[in-house]
């Protein structure tokens, strides 16, 4: 990989700072501040990281212009910068590129850009983010990456640039511009340019997080809305006839609804699971809100999750009963009966992980052919029963900040088995 420039960087970076932490800053010595960027912007950190290190320039006014598109000669120069401005053996074969360009005739050599059909480089069109990722991946290579990409909008991305989104995202240099798309011909900013090299830059000194790249939807049980108890039913599966009630109210503790602690429990493991680089889409994080079951497996299916993790809580006339489980999609009903084997898989590990993590009771996991959160699913689904709000031991636990972090505890660690990232 031609990763010699950006490693050198990044450690004389760490030597620099070590000795303006033992000496007074000097004039020549100061960060570079830039008029526009105010400090509590995303990309203040990264913005004044590569223009210290004379990757990217300001202006004559010492404007960085965040906001500003990168063009292609922007780009070259930053990455040609960052390699620590290797000469090239002879000139790039492009027209419009003139003679003593170091920058374009490294890059042209080493195969991170091309010429149109034209043999043109156009150095002043304004950068696409795919075209930003194929850059980045050739520069390291053309790397291999571990998973398939999984972006919502992946039939947008072209050819040419999916292993290289795959690998920039599962190494963290590009996340979604929201609802897990990635927007392949949106136009790269130079705040955006900046916050890339940066990561790029510190490739080396660290792993990304494990699950960056990862896509899991949290799907908290039940929710509070003024369509309870009206009728409303929920087609079973997408291949019967068969209706069961929508808007179901779930169990209750002495303090807590089921519908409460599942999203206070959903919400810690979204934390959780981003901090550990995962994009996590909610189904709900609020009480009040309207959201039947087959839209509870819409989402994550047309987001392009990997996996769903459905969140509730159990209840039993028999109050002595307690315990964990995990449900599995099983039957005859099933959509995608594809989705079976790895729901399996998830579901054992979760079970076994929460149990041992919660010291509760293992009852192992429970097939289930008949919920539509299952049936009309696409992609690998469990559905966890944290406990039994009806048992007035195990109730009091899990109304517990300690006991619910134990529970987040077990499932992030089984998410990060069936992941193989552990």
């Amino acid at each position: 990989m031609v990763r010699s420039g950006f490693t050198r960087i990044c450690r004389t970076s760490i030597v620099f700072a070590l000795i303006l932490a033992l000496l007074p800053l000097c004039p020549a010595a100061r960060a570079v501040r830039c008029a526009d960027v105010d400090e509590g912007e995303w990309y203040a950190a990264a913005v004044e990281e590569i223009t210290s290190l004379g990757i990217m320039d300001v202006d004559e006014n010492g404007c960085f212009r965040p906001e500003e598109s990168a063009s292609r000669a922007i780009i070259v120069e930053a990455l040609w910068r960052a390699e620590g401005r290797p000469a090239a053996s002879g000139q790039a074969q492009l027209k419009d590129v003139p003679a003593g360009s170091a920058s374009v005739d490294w890059a042209y050599e080493a195969g991170v850009v091309a010429g149109d059909e034209n043999r043109l480089f156009h150095g002043d069109s304004p950068v696409t983010r795919q075209e930003l990722a194929a850059m980045l991946w050739r520069l390291e290579g053309r790397s291999a990456h571990r998973r398939a990409l999984n972006y919502a909008d992946n039939a947008d991305v072209s050819d040419y640039a999916a292993d290289a989104a795959a690998w920039c995202r599962e190494n963290g240099l590009f996340g979604g511009v929201g609802e897990n798309r990635f927007d392949p011909q949106g136009l790269v900013t130079r705040a955006q340019t900046a916050a890339v090299l940066c990561r790029l830059l510190h490739l080396d000194g660290a792993e990304p997080p494990p699950l960056t790249g990862c896509v899991i939807c949290v799907d908290p049980g039940h929710c509070v809305t003024p369509l309870a108890g009206k009728g409303y039913r929920d087609p079973v599966s997408p291949l019967s006839n068969e209706t069961k009630a929508t808007y179901t109210t779930g169990t209750q503790g002495k303090n807590l609804t089921e519908e409460k602690l599942n999203l206070i429990v959903g919400l810690k493991l979204r934390d959780a699971l981003r901090e550990l680089g995962a994009t996590v889409i909610m189904t709900r994080e609020a009480s009040e809100i309207t959201i039947n079951g087959v839209e509870r497996c819409t989402l994550p299916n047309r987001l392009r999750a990997d996996v769903a993790v459905r969140i509730h809580a159990d209840g039993n006339n028999d109050r002595s009963v307690h315990g964990v489980c995990v449900m599995t999609p099983d039957g005859d009903l099933l959509g995608t009966p594809s989705i079976k084997d790895e729901s399996v898989r998830l579901g054992r590990l979760m079970v076994n992980a929460v149990a041992k993590s919660t010291g509760a009771k293992n009852r192992g996991i429970m097939p289930r052919s008949d919920l539509t959160s299952f049936n009309f699913s696409e992609i690998p689904t469990v559905l966890i029963e944290m406990g039994f709000m009806t048992n007035a031991e195990e109730d009091a636990l899990l109304e517990t900040d300690e006991y619910q972090n134990k529970i987040v505890e077990g499932m992030v660690e089984s998410l990060l088995e069936w992941y193989g990232v552990k």
